[in-house]
Order: C-alpha cells, then structure tokens, then sequence
C-alpha cells in the first residue's frame, strides 16, 4: 500500500508541474505575440501614436503682425492706442494658406473689434480670459464666412493714453 500513494504523490506532482510549464509557455507565447505587434517595424511611427487615433488633427498657429489701433473715447484731444500682437489657431490644415489669401479681412475684423472698444473695456476678463479674445475669433469667422479660428492668443498689448 506504500507504493500506491507514493505513486499517486509522484503522479499529482508531475500533474502540477506539467500544468506550470504549459502556463508559462503559453504566457510566454502571449508575451512574444504582444511584443511583435507593439514593436514591431518602429520605423513607419512611434510607440505611442500606434495607441491614438487617426482622427486628432493637429493645430496650426498663425501669427499675425502687429497691430496699431485707436481706441474709442470721448475726448478728441488724447486718444488711447494700443499696439497688440496676436496668434491665431486652428484645427484646418489649409488655415494658413486661408488666411494669408484673406489677411485684409482677418486684420479688418480684429481692427473692428479693438477700435470699438474704449480703455475701461480693453482689459475686461471673464474666468481669467479677455472677453475681446472671443470677439475677436467670432469676427473673424464671420469675416471669412467660415469656423475657421479655434482660439486667439494675445501674444503682446500695450496701452497708451
């Protein structure tokens, strides 16, 4: 009887430590497939971007040249300038080519916005933006009949009375 359940002891081991191997190789197969695809041909693009999608578009910014405007205000005798640089973005691939063939339009659009704006309302913010930001972009986009402009940031402003 001694021999029997020695033999059923060797039998369970042998059971598990087959049952181990196969685990493992098939982990490590698992392992080797994973890494083919993710590092696989690093050539045509990054680690990364085989994880995002296709479909982000990238931004393009365009800086605009500087601008000199005359404030409104109720004294002809002294009035406030200000000089402004601003830089435009988008999501439209062809946005720069756009608007270089319409810059007449875009600065037309921004020197409406600012020129109709007095000093008390120049600086106004609203959840720590400049609301003429937003005049600015929605100006433009109706300049170019299109939504074009994503965001405008005011890159230089100054004020002189």
């Amino acid at each position: 009887m001694p021999q029997k359940n020695e033999t059923d002891k060797t039998m369970k081991k042998g059971t598990k430590l087959l049952i181990v191997v196969g685990v493992v190789l098939m982990l490590l197969f698992a392992g080797i497939g994973i890494g083919g695809f993710v590092f696989a041909d690093q050539t045509d693009e990054s680690f990364i971007s085989r994880f995002t999608s296709e479909t982000e578009a990238s931004e393009v910014s365009i800086p605009l040249e500087e601008f000199l405007i005359n404030l409104s205000s109720d004294s002809t005798r002294s009035q406030p300038v200000v000089r402004m640089e601003l830089t435009l973005t988008s999501l439209d691939e062809e946005a720069e080519e756009m608007l270089a063939s319409e810059i007449a339009k875009v600065r037309d659009a921004v020197i409406h916005v600012v020129a109709n704006q007095n000093i008390e309302t120049i600086y106004n913010e609203e959840e720590g933006h400049f609301l003429i930001k937003g005049e600015i972009k929605d100006k433009i986009n109706q300049a170019l009949e299109k939504e074009i402009i994503e965001d405008v940031f005011i890159t230089n402003i100054l004020l002189q009375q």
